[in-house]
């Protein structure tokens, strides 16, 4: 299993809460405090008699809420209210906020060029996430002419603020010669400084660089690895697979079964297809540190099934013919134990393996 890497950052919507760029004390500190502990309930019972009062923060932060269905029913409509409330008072994110709500037709009819006349209003102001998604318009030519001239300058001061988004959208200006001359020394600086932040698509495409020989950085599969395990260790899934790829073949990590297992197991837990597909075949098999084990084999599989890996099917009747009832009701049960576990809110099927960086485009987000 390869990857194709090509520096080329997707579009994304974040989700983000509209945190105060100064501190303030009461209750929209405690709700922030609320939010990053996962409190949602909290978070939103203390914002709400906030935004009702006018504040722009708690007022944000409230649009943020219905607009993710934390803490709160999700409601686009109520989402896009309590942003135009914020906005109403020339609060700078809950301007991004209603760009965002244009850009990708949620609440509202979509419309490219009223997400731009928000996105300015945002930009103007110097919020970073405005910035950078006016940057992203004038790079895409959505809602206004391509101008890369005027893409560079908002992702120049998005970037300069701190933003990971726009970082990551001048490193692929730069690598790809969007409009400026092709920079390789430029394309990586930025994107080592959104690596360096802890952005897992900056580290995924940085340890993506170091897997293959490209023009600009030497091939070095430790180095790789390096990235690919800070990205692992954030979460995300398409690292998880490649490293523990790299710990099954032994290639720029120590040869280790067991951790090879252990990452794809994680990766399980997203409901990636191959991966699933991957730990029927090990335990099939078995490996050093993993015995043989039809059953747990068979249970992969059906959980591979589920997830639309079309391969599954012909190793599922094999095995159907080959194990006994109890051993299939066994791994039936299994299997179901994970769904119930780690898949309750999963995403639709996914049914092919997702390419790291696979379309030309450019990063957006409330956030930075």
């Amino acid at each position: 299993m390869r990857i194709i890497f090509r520096f080329l950052p997707i579009m994304v919507m974040t989700f983000a809460v509209c945190f105060p760029e100064t501190v303030l004390g009461g209750a929209v500190d405690e709700g922030a405090l609320a939010f990053e502990a996962k409190d949602y309930n909290k978070a939103a019972e203390l914002w709400r008699p906030l935004a009702e009062k006018g504040d722009p923060v708690a007022q944000c932060n409230l649009a943020a809420l219905y607009l993710a269905g934390y803490g709160v029913a999700r409601d686009h409509g109520k989402a896009v209210y309590w942003y135009r409330r914020a906005a109403e008072q020339g609060y700078a994110e809950a301007y991004n906020g209603l760009g965002e709500m244009y850009y990708n037709g949620v609440g509202v009819s979509q419309d490219d060029a009223e997400a731009v006349r928000w996105y300015q209003k945002a930009a103007e102001r110097g919020n970073a996430g405005g910035q950078n998604n006016l940057g992203a318009m004038y790079l895409e030519g959505r809602g206004v002419p391509k101008d890369y001239k005027e893409a560079l300058h908002w992702l120049l001061l998005a970037a300069e603020q701190g933003s990971v988004n726009a970082q990551l959208n001048l490193g692929s200006m730069y690598w790809n010669g969007r409009g400026i001359p092709r920079n390789d020394n430029e394309a990586i600086r930025w994107l080592r400084q959104a690596s360096r932040k802890g952005y897992i698509k900056a580290q995924r495409v940085l340890g993506g660089l170091y897997l293959e020989e490209n023009r600009v950085v030497p091939k070095d599969r430790a180095e790789a690895a390096a990235w690919f395990r800070q990205a692992a260790e954030e979460g995300d899934g398409v690292a998880q697979i490649l490293l523990g790829e790299m710990y099954e073949s032994g290639d720029g990590v120590q040869k280790d079964s067991v951790e090879a297992v252990r990452w794809w197991r994680k990766a399980a837990e997203q409901g990636f297809p191959m991966v699933l597909f991957n730990l029927c075949y090990v335990y099939s098999q078995g490996r050093p540190g993993v015995p043989a084990d039809k059953v747990e084999s068979f249970k992969w599989c059906i959980l591979a099934g589920d997830r639309g890996y079309n391969k599954a099917e012909k190793v599922l009747d094999s095995y159907r013919k080959e194990l006994s009832s109890g051993e299939i009701e066994k791994a039936t049960k299994s299997a179901q134990a994970w769904r119930d576990t780690y898949w309750k809110s999963l995403y639709p099927v996914v049914t092919t393996f997702p390419r790291i960086i696979d379309e030309q485009g450019s990063i957006r987000g409330r956030g930075n």
